[in-house]
């Protein structure tokens, strides 16, 4: 067995609420508590520790026969994010940020990989438009509203 992948799918199922711990077939996995997805380390006793990229397989909707052999850093890393996106809702970017960046760490020490995230703020461009949007609409809004209150 991957020694990286069982410690990535150990580190997944402790994602609570999202993932839980599940045993199926003697293994220790990840059960998504949204879909019922079961993340499961890749059983390959011929592996040697130093070619251990830490694949995992993932049985969509528990589903054995739709199964996909997937990285387990990339899965991680979205589930990482969910997360992070369900106990940080709200709070600034910052807090998420270093939230992300803490549980990059902790992964990292935990099982010697590596979690991906796209490069970029985390603001998305959709929320700066918005915000823009919301104080030039505010903006003529009181405008219009104090030249009708003053007659001009």
């Amino acid at each position: 067995m991957s020694q990286k992948s069982e410690d990535i799918v150990r580190f997944v199922a402790n994602l609570l609420p999202l993932y839980t711990n599940t045993e199926v077939d003697g293994r220790t996995c990840a059960l998504s508590l949204i879909d019922g997805t079961v993340v499961a380390p890749i059983v390959d006793p011929d592996l040697d520790p130093i070619d251990d990229d830490g694949w995992v397989m993932v049985y969509w909707h528990g589903n054995p026969k739709r199964a996909t052999e997937v990285s387990g850093a990339f899965f991680a890393s979205q589930a990482v994010l969910r997360y992070i996106e369900l106990r940080e809702a709200g709070l600034p970017a910052g807090t998420y940020r270093a939230e992300r960046d803490g549980l990059a760490e902790h992964f990292k020490h935990k099982t010697g990989a590596n979690l991906y995230y796209a490069e970029g703020d985390i603001e998305s461009r959709m929320s700066t438009t918005v915000r823009t949007l919301g104080g030039k609409l505010f903006g003529t809004v009181a405008s219009t509203i104090i030249r009708h209150l003053t007659g001009l």
